[in-house]
């Protein structure tokens, strides 16, 4: 079982978080998306206080984690929001249960991983990474749960693996992407080596109803939880209440 926290009132909004993190990257928008929806925040398998399942972290054992708290919860279907890996697991959902998803949000993730795109997840998996920004200590303090003050950085590493190009399960090909039928926002950096833009151009042109906003000189780091937070709540919001 997930754990979650859930705020608000009306439609069912469920944000996945990215790789490494937890449901905390989401507490910038939690305030201002609750005014109109109920948000449902779980940490994924693996992180935070949700535990590991099998040996490897993989997409689609998320997106069943994902199932089971909506069974749970008792929504039929509800909106997803992810970012990252937490978009990779929105994408498989849909794909593989779209009667489940009334309307997708994808923040900053492609629909497939090469080595290109994924030489940027391989550095995030360095611990060295996180000591340079300064955020290893808040990553030990969220994901103790899994093992203690080191875990995170096992954390770290289960999301490189699930997201490794020769055996991932975020490998979707552009056919497929015409078959989604839920409304669609993606967002991106017009600058993120992650999630390229030439690869989120494609996705627009493959999704039949999807939107696309892109954010100028933003990495895969977009500041969508300092300067950018009241903005991007309020995108998400504006593109959730659209009537088409």
């Amino acid at each position: 079982m997930l754990y979650y926290t859930e705020t608000g009132q009306g439609e069912p909004l469920i944000l996945l978080h990215s790789g490494g993190m937890n449901g905390a990257e989401w507490k910038p928008q939690l305030l201002a998306l609750a005014r109109n929806f109920r948000v449902i925040v779980p940490d994924h398998l693996g992180h935070g206080r949700s535990p590991m399942v099998a040996e490897r972290l993989t997409v689609s054992d998320m997106g069943r984690a994902v199932l089971e708290l909506m069974d749970t919860l008792q929504l039929p279907r509800a909106t997803l929001v992810g970012s990252s890996l937490g978009g990779a697991v929105s994408l498989w959902i849909t794909l593989h249960h779209p009667e489940r998803v009334a309307r997708l949000v994808l923040y900053r993730v492609g629909y497939r991983k090469d080595e290109d795109s994924h030489a940027g997840t391989r550095s995030m998996a360095d611990p060295e990474y996180w000591r340079g920004v300064g955020l290893q200590g808040w990553l030990s303090d969220i994901h103790k749960p899994q093992g203690g003050p080191d875990a995170w950085k096992t954390v770290i590493g289960r999301v490189a693996d699930a997201l490794a190009p020769a055996t991932t399960e975020h490998a979707h090909d552009l056919e497929i992407l015409k078959q989604i039928v839920q409304p669609t926002l993606l967002i991106v950096g017009d600058r993120d080596p992650v999630a390229p833009l030439s690869q989120i151009l494609e996705m627009y042109e493959a999704i039949p109803n999807s939107g696309l906003w892109v954010m100028p000189y933003a990495s895969h780091v977009t500041a969508s939880n300092t300067w950018r937070a009241e903005a991007f709540a309020l995108e998400v919001t504006r593109f959730l209440q659209r009537q088409k």
